[in-house]
């Protein structure tokens, strides 16, 4: 599949290194130095240019290109790009757009889908949803529901006092979870019953939902209840994560930590539930002043890694347990964590998922990226006469680095075991290496679409 990619910034990048594995991808940016990053790290062609001008899209094979994502910091050029690219045959076309009033609700049933933009996203917007299902699982570092919010992943980083460290798969005992995947030293280990869950691993295990809100199964420790959500803002994710917190009818206090007088006043105005305080987020002895400590959720979204990190340490060092992060870089993620943060939260990765799933067969009904960016978890529909549907899954060729972690079959939740057989129309939640998650969706796919695809 062809595609092309307007803009080399954070998320056009990481947009191209996901998808330039499986498909021929095209890089469009004005910026030299931009695309000079994209021509060293990456197997893709690059075009300098304005990706909004007709020239330059009939330049770079427009007319033969299956997709176009703009994704640049101009909400207008990703609209227009996406527009003539529409009038040029492509089929599906997406524009990052940040500005609530182009993705608000629209009045008289205006909809930009009839002037050719198939779909927006907002990595920002996607962030703060992202944060808010963190809150609602204390301690998981990441957090992703599939049929229809029945099934959850939960990632958990294991300390050396929990039950499970030390321990062997197959010797825990857990009814209501499955381990389907453990990130080690940066690494993800599709894990057998034999596997030994170690300290410093991250653990990521798939359940019912209804189970996740209690994690001392897996910990051995009493979650404490969350007195209060303290958000150090300032960058794009701070206004839709109040929002979301604030729709809420009871939970903890929301209390808002902001430098920029402008905005803590009209979020103080907007947002009457929240108390605002206008100081700096990185300065420790002022986080102190606002009883920052136990008991909080500390949320770090300002816009800026450094000042992000900063504050998390400093909201560390006064006894909060519960930390999430905003951070706009993979590598940093190491460097958060080794400094107490609880969960980090990368924008550009969580737009690469949203892409994902228009990329896939209809077998496909979800799929996310593991934060790590070598994984996948998708939830799959089993097509007439699949490969997955022809005997128990002991006797199926299915790789090592792919793990059914749950099967929905009439209504019901199973736990798969080698003598399950999967019936054509079950759901199954399936982990997968990344580059085996196509040999996973092919075993799910009919003959005709699971041959197409592996082509």
């Amino acid at each position: 599949m062809k595609i092309i990619v307007v803009g080399a910034g954070k998320v056009g990048y990481n947009i191209s290194r996901v998808l330039s594995e499986d498909h021929d991808i095209v890089v469009v940016d004005k910026d030299p130095v931009a695309l000079q990053s994209v021509y060293d790290n990456l197997d893709v062609m690059g075009v300098e240019g304005n990706g909004a001008s007709a020239r330059v899209l009939e330049q770079v094979g427009v007319h033969d290109a299956d997709m176009v994502i703009a994704v640049t910091d101009n909400d207008e050029l990703n609209m227009i790009a996406c527009m003539t690219a529409k009038q040029c045959g492509v089929r599906t076309t997406v524009a990052r757009v940040r500005n609530p009033d182009y993705t608000s609700s629209q009045p008289f049933g205006l909809s930009y889908t009839r002037f050719g933009i198939d779909v927006m996203i907002s990595p920002e917007d996607l962030a703060a949803q992202e944060i808010f299902r963190l809150i609602e699982v204390p301690m998981a570092s990441d957090v992703e529901y599939f049929a229809q919010g029945r099934l959850g992943l939960i990632g958990i980083k294991v300390s050396e006092w929990f039950h499970i460290a030390g321990k062997r798969i197959r010797d825990l005992g857990l009814d209501r979870f499955t381990v389907v995947s453990v990130v080690r030293e940066g690494r993800t280990l599709i894990p057998d019953g034999d596997t030994t869950i170690l300290p410093e691993d991250r653990v990521f295990v798939l359940g019912q939902t209804s189970g996740f809100h209690s994690l001392e199964e897996l910990t051995s420790r009493h979650i404490h209840v969350v007195n209060r959500i303290v958000i150090a803002g300032g960058g794009m994710i701070e206004e839709p994560l109040v929002e979301l917190l604030d729709s809420r009818r009871t939970g903890p206090r929301v209390h808002i930590i902001d430098k920029d007088p402008e905005r803590c006043s009209r979020l103080a105005s907007k947002y009457s539930s929240c108390s605002v305080a206008c100081v700096d987020p990185t300065r420790m002895d002022l986080l102190d002043e606002e009883s920052v400590g136990a008991g909080d959720v500390f949320v770090a979204v300002t816009g800026s890694d450094n000042s992000n990190l900063v504050s998390c340490i400093a909201a560390k060092s006064l006894g909060v347990d519960q930390i999430i992060c905003e951070v706009s870089r993979e590598d940093y993620i190491k460097l958060a964590e080794a400094v107490g943060v609880s969960a980090t939260i990368t924008p550009r990765l969580l737009a690469a998922n949203t892409v994902l799933k228009l990329l896939r067969s209809t077998s496909v009904l979800s799929v996310n990226l593991l934060s790590s960016g070598d994984a996948e978890i998708m939830e799959l529909i089993a097509a007439e006469n699949s490969p997955i549907t022809r005997g128990p899954i002991k006797d199926l060729n299915i790789p090592k680095g792919v793990v059914i972690g749950s099967v929905i079959h009439e209504g019901q939740i199973v736990v798969p075991r080698g003598d399950t057989e999967i019936k054509p129309g079950d759901h199954a939640i399936v982990f997968a290496l990344h580059s085996l998650a196509g040999h996973a969706e092919a075993l799910f796919s009919s003959e005709d679409e699971g041959s197409s695809h592996e082509s």
